[in-house]
């Protein structure tokens, strides 16, 4: 595993997610390739419940990466899809807020959030490297990268009807969860169960314990997405995993 792309340190946070399989396939890219990923892409975000335009644009191809970007501010997405059958995908996430305990300005990053985006990038990464002909297990990392600035990170949820602080700590570092995972879960309807260690991994950094969008086994539980159940419902059936009102 690397460092985070540069280009993921800017005004806001992000959530990233990077897949490195244990067993790395041998590749290099071309023009031709691009164009074919490009529409493969397209294809693996098509049903997500926020429009990504993941693959709108050409992708800048390297021998061994291709790497998918806006070509003008602001970064609305990034994603690394690598010869060796790596992968990164990541998202800018949160939204200024005044946390209401004390006023004080944060990134507030929804707790739902953490989870759809943080499976949505699991299912994307791995079948970047199913599709480079890679099987067994992968090591996956999911990572919160804070802003540039000094504002910090709170996790916020609709408890009692009211969208507010859920955890008891801000972070301005790094908060990263690893896991192993095989790579067939992944692409199967053990998807969300394979994926949860991870947000719940995250979530810990802020102080929650466990995630009221994810129960145990890894059912997605749609009333805690609040105004976007409908959304959620469509993905989870689109993709195979499991979900409940």
């Amino acid at each position: 595993m690397t460092d985070q792309p540069e280009r993921l340190n800017s005004a806001s946070p992000w959530l990233a997610v990077r897949a490195a399989p244990v067993r790395p396939a041998a590749a290099e890219f071309s023009a031709t390739s691009g164009d074919d990923l490009r529409r493969w892409v397209r294809q693996q975000v098509a049903d997500w419940p926020a429009p990504i335009a993941i693959g709108a644009e050409r992708p800048e191809i390297h021998a061994d990466k291709l790497v998918f970007t806006p070509s003008r501010p602001p970064s609305t997405y990034y994603c690394e899809l690598h010869a060796d059958g790596s992968a990164l995908g990541a998202l800018p996430v949160g939204s200024l807020r005044d946390s209401p305990p004390d006023g004080r300005q944060v990134w507030a990053l929804g707790e739902g959030a953490v989870a759809w985006i943080t499976i949505a990038l699991v299912r994307l990464t791995a079948a970047f490297a199913v599709h480079a002909t890679v099987l067994g297990d992968a090591v996956v990392e999911a990572t919160i990268v804070p802003s540039a600035g000094a504002v910090p990170t709170e996790v916020w949820n609709h408890a009692n009807n009211l969208y507010g602080p859920a955890g008891d700590r801000r972070l301005t570092e790094v908060a990263t969860a690893r896991r192993t995972v095989d790579l067939a879960a992944c692409l199967s309807s053990g998807l969300s169960a394979t994926a949860r260690p991870l947000v719940i991994d995250l979530l810990t950094r802020f102080g929650l314990a466990g995630s009221r969008h994810l129960d145990p086994a890894g059912v997605l539980q749609r009333r805690h997405f609040t105004g976007h159940d409908a959304l959620i419902h469509a993905w989870a059936d689109a993709i195979g995993i499991p979900s409940e009102p």
